[in-house]
């Protein structure tokens, strides 16, 4: 053996040998998200898991409006950050990336280091259990999937729209109604903090003098509130969120985000417990 051959016998162990040591991919980890492990999924469970944790920030029909983040029709096979008509973060218009099954798996498991930078606010990161049937849930409400809805009757999988919130958003009802609602309000001119108390009479109450308001559950299943007396102008705000994205109890400052009017950003989250039983009595008047 001449001495290139022997240079070249001794690359290829050395490559070897590093291969050997390399730590193995996970034996899911090409398989999980095929054609037939989508189509299989658990389409309940993957609504239930959009509805939860998703449909605050993102609609999913054809022509729907954006929300806190964009429409995702078609979004598999769309390069990242490419509509024209959002404002996505500079990290997610220079991704250089088209949406897949298997990158929409690892940016659930965890946005902030899959892309770094990115500016999607997300409470806690999909469990594994949920992301494929979420995916595939998604792929199917928004053209994305080869393979047909399953024959399902959605309607009898909820309580009848006549019971009360209470009876129908257990979860969403018992997380609201007996926590703390902190805001942070920054504009170019101020910057506050005050925390609100949504009631089960329809009123809301709050921390900040002066400052009250009410909600509502609308026939689109979205909880509305306004909050008066506020101090920017005008001195109120009016939001929207489906009720199923406050299921899934969590807790923290900062749960979301949302662009206001005249630059404004409203910051908010949800704190635990209340500083008394009955904040309907203690409320400032």
């Amino acid at each position: 053996m001449d001495r290139r051959e022997l240079k070249r016998s001794a690359a290829v162990l050395v490559l070897a040998a590093i291969a050997w040591c390399l730590p193995a991919a996970p034996a899911d980890a090409q398989e999980r998200l095929t054609r037939q492990a989508l189509a299989g999924a658990d389409y309940v469970r993957g609504r239930l898991a959009f509805q939860q944790r998703c449909s605050a920030c993102h609609t999913l029909a054809e022509d729907a409006l954006h929300l806190a983040g964009p429409n995702l029709w078609e979004v598999i096979g769309r390069t990242a950050g490419s509509r024209e008509e959002f404002s996505y973060s500079e990290t997610l218009r220079e991704a250089g990336f088209a949406w897949t099954p298997d990158r929409v798996d690892d940016w659930l498991a965890n946005p902030d280091s899959y892309l770094p930078g990115n500016t999607m606010l997300i409470p806690e990161p999909v469990p594994d259990r949920d992301r494929l049937p979420m995916i595939s849930f998604m792929m199917m409400e928004t053209g994305g999937a080869d393979w047909p809805r399953p024959e399902i009757d959605i309607a009898a999988l909820e309580t009848p729209r006549g019971a009360s919130p209470a009876e129908r958003f257990p979860s969403f009802w018992n997380h609201l109604m007996h926590n703390t609602t902190h805001y942070r309000w920054v504009d170019d001119e101020q910057e506050f903090e005050f925390d609100a108390y949504y009631n089960k009479d329809g009123s809301v109450s709050s921390s900040m003098e002066g400052v009250d308001g009410f909600w509502h559950i609308d026939d689109r299943d979205f909880f509305c509130y306004a909050l008066q007396g506020l101090p920017i102008r005008p001195n109120y705000f009016v939001q929207c969120f489906p009720v199923a994205a406050m299921a899934i109890p969590r807790f923290s400052e900062q749960l979301w985000q949302s662009p206001m009017y005249g630059g404004a950003v409203l910051y908010g989250g949800i704190l635990p417990g209340r500083p008394t039983d009955d904040v309907e009595t203690a409320a400032p008047e």
